[in-house]
């Protein structure tokens, strides 16, 4: 969609306001409710191909999950020897981060699209402790770094809505996007290898 009309003085631009607003708050990331932004949602279906198009200039592409209600971006995927700048800041994931991760998507394909996803943390805690090595017994250190990590998937990766209920989240949607079920067999069978290979270790030890 075009904007005929220049915004200020040498303006070049031709999105309108509401999709300009809509492009930075894409960049800004992680991602885009329609709950929360619902103007910004509204330019972004209105005006897709042109947000698409501004967004593959700097190697970006646009995923847009209408029945979720969200829009993010991610990198874009080339098929040739193409070198491409990284863009988006890249977080690595704590081992205790990546197992929570885990389980929410876990949880998200037990459900329907666009069926709410609640999760306690109390439980979410436990069940990721199972992971834990057997020479990591400390239960104040772990729950340390259990509450760290929540933290960080509330606040800076936004995959956790706060409830009505205090210790019960809303887990993101997006997440089906950022780990398919291939992807989350394959990390989930590893930590399982890990932990049983773990506690035959210790079997040992103790023989």
């Amino acid at each position: 969609m075009s904007n005929t009309d220049p915004l200020w003085t040498g303006d070049l631009g031709t999105l309108t306001l509401d999709s300009r607003r809509a492009l930075v708050q894409l960049l800004k990331g992680p991602l885009m409710r329609k709950s929360k932004h619902p103007d910004l949602w509204s330019a972004v279906i209105t005006d897709t191909e042109a947000l698409r198009s501004r967004l593959a200039d700097v190697f970006l592409d646009l995923i847009i999950d209408e029945e979720a209600g969200i829009a993010f971006t991610r990198m874009v995927t080339v098929d040739n020897d193409l070198k491409v700048p990284a863009v988006l800041r890249v977080d690595r994931l704590k081992p205790v981060d990546t197992l929570i991760l885990l389980h929410l998507r876990s949880e998200l394909g037990l459900s329907t699209p666009g069926e709410r996803v609640i999760i306690d943390a109390e439980e979410l805690r436990d069940q990721v402790r199972s992971y834990q090595r057997s020479d990591d017994l400390d239960d104040a250190a772990y729950t340390k770094r259990f509450n760290a990590a929540i933290t960080r998937i509330r606040n800076t990766y936004n995959l956790l809505d706060d409830t009505e209920t205090a210790g019960r989240y809303e887990v993101s949607p997006v997440l089906r996007h950022i780990f398919d079920a291939d992807t989350v067999t394959a990390l989930r069978d590893e930590y399982a290898r890990y932990a049983a290979k773990d506690k035959t270790s210790s079997a040992k030890d103790e023989l």
